[in-house]
């Protein structure tokens, strides 16, 4: 099977030594939007005003204040705090700009404490769907969701193209629980049922067998607890916990 530079980071990650391949695959396209935007994006004037509509979740902004770019970070943060600022004011306008005299204990006192008109009810109801809004958005997140679905998409390229897939993929421990789901989703949008029905036999039990060896590394690792199992050996147990974390939510130490 020859790579190709679209095939090459699925590829890559199927042959790597991970817990999920699909993980793997995530964990390399979150580094490498972090260093995008915190190299040479954050200057461009193609990217900013993206940035700067979108902001970031909280996950990605700590991962963007790690890169050590503080001139950086603070462009990114001044210019989108000033685009969200400009849409707040225009969504909480009926009622920002008419209780300005009253001052922060009169505004609270009017608008919250007492019935609100209507425009002023519609004027919260917009600042209330503008923040959830805004808080559901992260540029990276976004741009990290877009690759991996294509990466998805050339995963079952190559399941379908490439007789040499079906034992790339049954030499994989296994898959995360979130991404097992994703992959079953997708297989059933994009195969045909008959190579629906060869994946299924080979995938389904290939991830019975890793939650197997799970449980039963987890069990041996408690009962290593045990006074009588002090001098006995740890077998694969002694990383069970972090490898569970990690199939069970994609967390890793």
């Amino acid at each position: 099977m020859n790579d190709h530079i679209h095939t090459i980071p699925v590829l890559d990650a199927l042959r790597a030594p991970c817990h999920c391949p699909f993980c793997e695959m995530y964990k390399k396209l979150d580094t490498d939007a972090v260093d995008f935007i915190m190299g040479p994006a954050y200057m461009d004037e193609t990217i900013r005003p993206e940035t700067d509509k979108a902001g970031f979740c909280a996950e990605h902004l700590q991962k963007l204040f790690a890169a050590q770019n503080r001139l950086g970070m603070a462009m990114l943060m001044h210019t989108h705090l000033r685009h969200f600022r400009n849409n707040l004011e225009k969504a909480s306008g009926s009622f920002s700009n008419e209780k300005k005299s009253e001052g922060v204990a009169g505004f609270f006192k009017n608008n919250f404490a007492s019935k609100s008109t209507s425009s002023e009810k519609s004027a919260i109801g917009k600042t209330v769907a503008l923040i959830e809004a805004q808080q559901s958005k992260c540029y990276c997140c976004e741009r990290i969701d877009t690759t991996f679905a294509r990466y998805m998409d050339t995963f079952f390229y190559l399941w379908k193209k490439e007789r040499e897939m079906i034992d790339l993929v049954k030499s994989v421990p296994g898959f995360c629980i979130t991404h097992y789901g994703a992959m079953l989703q997708a297989a059933e949008t994009i195969l045909s049922q008959s190579k629906l029905d060869e994946f299924l036999k080979i995938v389904v039990p290939l991830q019975q067998r890793a939650m197997e060896k799970m449980d039963e590394d987890l069990d041996w690792f408690i009962q290593k607890f045990d006074y009588r199992n002090a001098n006995a050996p740890w077998k694969d147990s002694k990383d069970a916990v972090p490898r569970a974390m990690a199939m069970l939510k994609g967390i890793e130490e």
